[in-house]
């Protein structure tokens, strides 16, 4: 079934003046919550955002965007990098039910613990598990007639592009400072308008190779 909607979600920049009821937005909230994580680390938060002038100061941030600020709804996906820290990491995995030398391993390895390789690869692993729950949402809100548009062009400390729109944003919405902005999430229902686009992919033999690549 949720092949169905993965399907027939496409990417919308037109909304509707029309609100999302807060039980079908909590439910895709949900959705986001519950996606798996790398060793359930759930590094990530998210921030609904409504308000007329935070939209245009995130439209701002994704510097012009007007869909962003025209979105009845505005989900600011943040990575949180504390998720990482030793301590935190450990708890993680106890309320896993991991022996304690196992975990000892674990926060050890610099395979499996990334803040002993560098702030570099801790973002990318983090981004790396945000976009899971972002798929999630996209889909629970397609579940429920509600498009998406996942936008990604926006300053934060990926791009380090407008730092000055970045950090107001952050003020704005009192980011602790282990947290990334790194993705919105535009939700809202589709406008009359809207046409959808040809859904053009590599086919599946261009994809998809068995025991050895390209067979």
């Amino acid at each position: 079934m949720v092949l169905k909607e993965i399907q027939e979600r496409f990417s919308i920049r037109n909304f509707l003046d029309k609100q999302i009821p807060d039980e079908v937005l909590k439910e895709i909230l949900e959705a986001g919550r519950l996606a798996p994580s790398w060793i359930n680390t759930q590094p990530w938060h998210f921030i609904v955002v409504r308000d007329t002038r935070n939209k245009t100061l995130l439209s701002q941030l994704a510097h012009g965007q007007k869909h962003v600020e025209n979105a009845p709804v505005v989900v600011v996906c943040c990575g949180d990098k504390s998720a990482w820290e030793k301590e935190n990491f450990r708890d993680t995995m106890e309320k896993r039910g991991f022996p304690k030398e196992r975990i000892e391993i674990l926060l050890n390895s610099p395979i499996f613990n990334p803040t002993l390789i560098s702030e570099d690869t801790v973002m990318a692993r983090t981004l790396e598990e945000l976009t899971y729950s972002i798929a999630y949402m996209t889909l629970e809100a397609k579940a429920h007639g509600i498009e998406s548009c996942i936008v990604g062009a926006i300053g934060n400390d990926l791009t380090g592009s407008v730092p000055e729109v970045y950090e107001l944003t952050r003020k704005t919405l009192d980011l602790p400072e282990d947290m990334t902005i790194m993705t919105l999430l535009l939700l809202g229902y589709p406008a009359e308008t809207t046409e959808k686009p040809a859904r053009i992919r590599k086919s599946f033999d261009k994809v998809v190779s068995y025991e050895i690549y390209g067979v």
